[in-house]
């Protein structure tokens, strides 16, 4: 008979945590389960996000409480993301409370906490924690309490696989808009001005032109996977995009800037970085139709893995350009931002095809950056979304099979032709 809370114990209740669930309360009823089987005098998980409730879970004595979360979460939450695989408190009547991180991919920090009597920890019951919240942390369970998990990979795989229909697509519907729209041009002369006809044709031709627009944009997605690692300095693209913001003419409408003039180039050709920035600030723009302020902020941080998983996307260690583009709008709701990335081509703008986060991500995958879209801290109103975009000095080489610059680039189309 094994010692409870060995890696024996442990290992012959991991397959519970695979279970499939719908219902929030599968992961107390696992808890206390789990306690039972590796005697745990007490034991719980937490985890906060600021678009949902805190996820609290408590089991003392084999019994599932409502209580508040252990005081020492906040601390630990903070040494975890320093790079501690499990941090220890001491706790009267116990050899120790011991922590180790759940980090759901995408989504902030979370803990599993275990309490125990009697028996001293050592690095082997540590570690076996630890390796218990990399299965939890992926536990139908937990996906059904903090939202459904986003597979990065395959996230990527659905991506590509739409692109290269949607560059098929775009190619046969080119063909055809360009003889509807250079027939109708050459009509329209050959009508009596302001007639009714000639009213028909000239709508006709409109017509085509804004197919033309939404063929700008599968073009764009279906180059958006290519690397395009020659340097580039943010703040010329930044420029643009405010003169572009400001040609709108949206009434109350401002942007603000806080970028550096001494930030260093980025990994990534012009083109792409401002397709990246365009679409980010586009869906600021129509996050405000009322007017208000939307702010582009840029600094260099230096990421540890840690930071790095807080992002959808393929960031890595190490030095990057944080690009912050935060609006004043109504915020994002926390049903729509739960369906953001997991549902391909989401929206919920009645004219758009949900095409613009989807080049994001596929220009900051083949880059290596990541995304990261939140409510404005604070509870203030507006949305804030996040990038990481790797440097031009510690750019890491391209996976495997990565597409390198054999075709256009992204930016071939205009800026204003390619929001989706």
């Amino acid at each position: 008979m094994s010692e409870p809370g060995t890696l024996s114990t442990v290992l012959a209740f991991a397959p519970n945590w695979w279970q499939e669930t719908t219902s929030p309360a599968t992961l107390g009823t696992l808890l206390v389960g789990w306690a039972k089987a590796c005697g745990w005098q007490a034991c719980g998980i937490v985890w906060t996000d600021p678009n949902a409730p805190p996820v609290i879970r408590t089991v003392r004595n084999g019994l599932l409480l409502d209580v508040p979360a252990p005081l020492e979460v906040p601390d630990a939450i903070r040494r975890i993301r320093a790079g501690e695989a499990t941090v220890s408190y001491s706790v009267p009547g116990t050899t120790g409370r011991v922590f180790a991180g759940v980090h759901p991919p995408g989504r902030s920090v979370g803990v599993l906490w275990v309490e125990r009597a009697g028996v001293s920890w050592t690095d082997a019951d540590r570690a076996t924690l630890a390796m218990t919240a990399k299965i939890v942390e992926r536990s139908p369970a937990v996906t059904t309490i903090i939202s459904p998990r986003i597979d990065s990979e395959r996230l990527e795989q659905r991506l590509g696989d739409a692109a290269v229909i949607a560059g098929r697509m775009a190619h046969d519907f080119d063909n055809i808009l360009t003889g509807i729209i250079g027939f109708s041009d050459l009509a329209v002369p050959l009508l009596q001005a302001n007639s009714q006809a000639a009213k028909f044709v000239s709508e006709i031709s409109k017509v085509g032109q804004r197919g033309i627009v939404f063929t700008q944009q599968l073009h764009q997605l279906s180059r958006s996977g290519q690397v395009k690692p020659n340097p580039s300095a943010f703040v010329t693209v930044v420029a643009k995009e405010e003169t572009r913001v400001k040609s709108l003419g949206t009434p109350n409408l401002h942007l603000e800037k806080d970028v550096p003039v001494g930030l260093p180039a980025v990994a990534m050709e012009a083109g792409p970085l401002h397709a990246i920035l365009g679409h980010l600030v586009d869906n600021a723009v129509e996050a405000c139709p009322q007017g208000g302020a939307i702010r582009v902020s840029a600094r260099v941080v230096d990421l540890t893995d840690t930071d790095a998983q807080d992002y959808l996307g393929k960031p890595g260690i190490g030095e990057h350009l944080l690009v912050t583009v935060t609006d004043s709008g109504t915020g994002i709701k926390p049903e729509v931002h739960r369906r953001l990335f997991v549902d391909p081509f989401y929206t919920t703008k009645v004219r758009h095809r949900g095409l613009g986060l989807a080049i994001v991500y596929r220009v900051l995958c083949a880059h290596r950056g990541g995304i990261q879209i939140e409510p404005v801290p604070d509870s203030g109103p507006g949305t804030q979304v996040r990038v990481v975009l790797p440097l031009a000095t510690t750019r890491p080489p391209a996976s495997a099979g990565t597409t390198t610059g054999l075709a256009a680039p992204v930016g071939n189309v205009s800026a204003t032709a390619v929001r989706g």
